[in-house]
């Protein structure tokens, strides 16, 4: 699986780029935001891929972050959005703009992109909007286990978050709970037990 390139590039449309890596060129499908970053004809650059593969065929696409890739994949994971619907919407929108839509219910900056309608968009934040709470969430837990030295807070760290998710304290405690300490679980870890023990 190709997972990233390096290369000069060859040709470019608004939708696709072949880079040239050692002699080898390279067709990928990007998004808006690789396109506008990428160099003139013969220069070099280098992009994030997704490599998909199905029977028939083998399709190259790529980004300009690895923060973009990720919010692709989870995007190609929802139901009724394949590879050519998730650089759309990837391109409808600039990444923070789309994780904002998201976590604000707004399925406006989805249903730009060609091809989404109306049940797709609300797909689309119905099984993302837990996932970027939580990425936001264990942001949060990093900040203050670095700000606190690791000094063992972790539960209580883990219980904030939950309250700031919007538990109630009785909820957190639950969430809290349900976690095996003596396992010594990671900051994710515990959050992502807990979490799931509350029902998201």
């Amino acid at each position: 699986m190709i997972g990233y390139l390096r290369g000069r590039v060859l040709r470019m449309t608004p939708e696709i780029v072949v880079l040239d890596v050692n002699g080898v060129g390279y067709l990928l499908t990007i998004t808006a935001s690789a396109r506008d970053r990428m160099p003139a004809r013969g220069d070099e650059t280098e992009l994030h891929v997704f490599t998909h593969v199905r029977e028939d065929q083998l399709a190259l696409y790529g980004f300009s972050s690895v923060d973009e890739l990720e919010m692709f994949r989870m995007l190609i994971e929802v139901d009724g959005v394949g590879p050519k619907v998730g650089i759309a919407i990837l391109s409808s929108a600039n990444l923070d703009l789309l994780k904002q839509a998201i976590l604000a219910e707004d399925v406006g900056p989805i249903r730009r992109a060609p091809g989404v309608g109306p049940r797709t968009a609300q797909k689309v934040i119905i099984d993302l909007k837990p996932k970027l709470e939580a990425d936001a969430a264990l942001a949060t837990i990093s900040r203050v286990l670095v700000t606190a030295g690791g000094s063992g807070e972790v539960p209580r760290q883990v219980e904030q978050t939950l309250r700031s998710l919007g538990f109630s304290a009785a909820e957190a405690r639950g969430g809290i709970d349900s976690v095996d300490w003596s396992a010594d679980p990671s900051p994710r870890e515990a959050l992502a037990v807990a979490l799931k023990a509350l029902g998201r």
